[in-house]
């Protein structure tokens, strides 16, 4: 036996296993160290375990990094975040983790020129995965590049490559074929030179490059221009004489342009509603022989202003012109609100509101509209119109109202068609209050519809304030002045005015055709003709009027009328042209324009009396009736004042007429059955 062991022992054993059993034997033979053998042999064994079960826990990982284009990525660095390996790919993109523990492996991918790229890979017990491909996304612009000359016939190109790369340029004249230069060597910086091109031509420009491991890319692709031969240094003049006018297709911008530098041509900007100016047309579009273009891309009632620039052979650019506004004719298609800030407000063309819709008009807006309609439409071609077919709300306040006059330097009564209100009764009523309206036909006219109107002032009109078949309406606070005729209302039912003051016109208020119309605390002074003018169909009622006329006073037609408490200062003071037998009591009427002449009331029908009236300074107090019936006086009434213009006709204390009237108060304007 001690031969065996010794033949044993002088082998060469390789392993562990070996190792402990010769330990075994060599213990065995002496009984005493039987325990610490058995000790021994257990931690052997699990030692031996342990490694064999390590061994298996480990596994491989590799493949390749490629770009988007398919090439692959060399000198990328991949991180294995559960474990912190790294690796480097080789010249073919190549990377591998040979030793990895189990489990799941985010990798990630650095590489300059690259986004970072990452991939999540799950690896078991022993396993080889190869194969894990990444793909890496190229960074943007990783070319740029800028012209750094810019002549008649060469320019040069100056190129910054993210990463050392060689370049070329590939260019072409505006539908000519492709050119190319020459790479240059690797490098980050590059400087390209093309020349023989053509003067004031277009070309295109890309550049291309090549990294050292074979990654190719592009730049972003330019155009330029070469310099016209033509071109000055500095930039073009303005355009002159910019205007914005209307036409049935949208406004049309002209201009002139007569600057030494010659232009490629212009750029038209445009904003909406006061909001920033956009670019709408650049010189691609509109060529320096043009002097006008037409925007056919607006809506009606929108605020829309224009401003220009010229732009030379060399893409100089001009300053900016100044803007002009301008509210396109036509009929809106929203509710829309005019603003303040907008001011002035030119309307060159027919403004329409159809049913259903609103216009609402801020206090402060000032409206300009043109002497012209330069889109030609309407009721009257020639104007412009202002047609409320809808809802038109124009509210100002006394210290900003809301003006409305004509752009003309020589202004006339019918430089515009005025506000005509035509709505039908399911529409929400037009509100007007603290309106001013000059030079126009009809300042306001509202024709059988329902509205709501006060403090209106109307200058400078062929007739300031009309009404037109229109039923149970009520206005108040007008002021007209300098119109041929101040109001009118025809055939009209149930409706009043109050505190209307009226002078300097033709004819201060015409009545025709109206059933039980109510004109109340009224003021009619300098009038050419006739103050009022009357023939209405019934129950016309006038009262606390002031009438002053350098003809006739009151022209009363029509069928039975009341007229009291009036103050009558005219050449001829009443007229009665009626069948019927008007109400005409209380009233003062004298003749103060030429004093002894005319008559205080004529009557075209013989043989009637006019009872409780003051008749003074006429030729005759009446011709073809009398005053027969009640006491008379026909005295100086007595009046407050010395001068026409602004007469104050209120009675003095002392008047003969202070308490004459059929209920024993005052007669005349300021007074009042007790």
């Amino acid at each position: 036996m001690a031969r065996k062991w010794e033949d044993m022992e002088s082998r060469d054993y390789e392993s562990i296993d070996m190792i402990g059993i010769l330990f075994i034997t060599r213990t065995f033979r002496n009984r005493s160290y039987l325990g610490l053998f058995m000790l021994l042999t257990c931690i052997v064994l699990f030692l031996v375990g342990c490694e064999n079960q390590m061994s298996t826990q480990r596994g491989v990982i590799a493949g390749l990094v490629l770009d988007e284009s398919g090439n692959r990525v060399t000198k990328a660095i991949v991180t294995s975040h559960r474990s912190l390996f790294r690796a480097e790919t080789d010249e073919n993109g190549r990377y591998e983790f040979t030793s990895l523990d189990v489990g799941s492996h985010r990798l990630t991918v650095e590489r300059n020129g690259f986004y970072l790229a990452s991939k999540t890979v799950e690896l078991g017990y022993g396993e080889v995965l190869d194969g894990v491909n990444i793909v890496v996304e190229d960074l943007p612009d990783l070319i740029t590049w800028q012209l750094v000359v810019r002549e008649t016939n060469r320019v040069v190109i100056d190129v910054d490559c993210a990463e050392p790369m060689s370049v070329w340029a590939a260019w072409r004249e505006i539908g000519s074929s492709r050119l190319q230069t020459m790479p240059t060597n690797l490098g980050s910086e590059h400087q390209i030179e093309l020349s023989g091109l053509f003067p004031g031509a277009e070309y295109q420009v890309v550049i291309e490059g090549q990294t050292a491991d074979g990654r190719k890319f592009v730049s972003e692709v330019k155009n330029f221009k070469t310099v016209h031969p033509l071109d000055l240094a500095g930039a073009p003049e303005v355009p002159a004489d910019f205007r914005v006018s209307q036409s049935t297709d949208g406004p049309v911008l002209t201009w002139n342009y007569s600057g030494i530098d010659p232009v490629e041509g212009f750029r038209v900007y445009r904003s909406v509603d006061s909001g920033e100016l956009q670019m709408i047309i650049d010189e691609t579009m509109l060529f320096a022989a043009q002097t006008f273009m037409t925007d056919d891309n607006t809506a009606p009632g929108r605020l829309y202003s224009y401003a220009m620039q010229s732009v030379d052979y060399e893409g100089n650019v001009s300053s900016l012109t100044r803007q002009v506004n301008i509210i396109p004719s036509g009929k809106i298609e929203e509710d829309l609100v005019w603003k303040k800030s907008w001011n002035p407000v030119n309307i060159n063309g027919d403004i329409v509101i159809p049913a259903g819709k609103t216009l609402r008009i801020e206090s402060g807006v000032n409206l300009v509209f043109s002497e012209e309609d330069e889109g030609r439409t309407g009721y009257a071609p020639d104007v412009c119109e202002f047609i409320v077919e809808g809802t038109l709300l124009a509210e100002g306040t006394s210290d900003e109202p809301v003006r409305m006059i004509s752009a003309s330097s020589y202004p006339t009564r019918t430089d515009w068609d005025g506000i005509r209100i035509i709505a039908g009764a399911d529409q929400n009523p037009s509100v007007l209050a603290y309106v001013e309206v000059s030079q126009a036909e009809n300042g306001v006219a509202v024709y059988s519809s329902s509205a709501q109107i006060s403090n209106v002032t109307l200058r400078y009109c062929q007739t300031g304030f009309s009404l037109h078949g229109i039923k149970d309406a009520e206005f108040t606070g007008m002021q007209i002045s300098d119109c041929d005729k101040g109001l009118t209302a025809e055939n009209t039912f149930n409706c009043k005015i109050e505190n209307a003051y009226i002078n300097q016109v033709k004819t201060g208020i015409e009545l025709l055709g109206n059933s039980d119309f109510s004109l109340k605390s009224f003021d009619v002074r300098q009038a050419r003709e006739t103050g009022v003018k009357t023939g209405d169909r019934k129950g016309l009622i006038l009262r606390n009027g002031l009438i002053q006329s350098y003809k006739t006073g009151l022209d009363a037609g029509g069928a039975i009328s009341d007229y009291q408490y009036l103050t009558i200062d005219a050449v001829n003071g009443i007229i009665v042209n009626g069948a019927d037998v008007p109400v005409i009591r209380n009233n003062i009427i004298v003749n103060r324009q030429v004093p002894a002449t005319g008559y205080g009331i004529e009557d075209k029908t013989l043989g009637r009396s006019y009872l409780y009236n003051n008749i003074f300074n006429f030729y005759q107090p009446t011709f073809n009736c009398d005053q027969t019936g009640g006491p008379i006086l026909n005295v100086d009434p007595q009046f407050v004042g010395q001068v026409n213009d602004g007469f104050d006709y209120n009675l003095k204390a002392t008047s003969p007429v202070i308490s004459a009237s059929d209920s024993g108060g005052q007669m005349g304007a300021y007074g009042s059955e007790i």
